[in-house]
């Protein structure tokens, strides 16, 4: 998605980051665990998990990925590829 503005007469376009794969399932089977243990830990249910790991839930919080990452024993960086588009 891009966004333009007017700088100085001219439009510019400035690009945003997008997750363009998530890492939570080679993260789980790094420790042997699986997305329902994960829901378990975590509060949310198995088909936010589901949801976040197929990229269908593009709002994650940083409350959410936190404890996510916090569960996985990583950053949240970790949690997913991200591209600039």
């Amino acid at each position: 998605m891009f966004c333009f503005w007017k700088k100085n007469n001219k439009v510019a376009a400035r690009m945003e980051l997008y997750p363009i794969r998530c890492r939570i399932p080679e993260l789980l089977k790094r420790i042997g665990k699986n997305q329902q243990w994960l829901a378990d830990k975590t509060g949310l249910s198995k088909q936010t998990i589901s949801d976040i790991v197929h990229l269908r839930n593009a709002n994650i919080t940083i409350k959410r990925a936190a404890l996510i990452a916090h569960y996985l024993n990583c950053k949240i960086d970790d949690l997913f590829i991200m591209e600039w588009r």
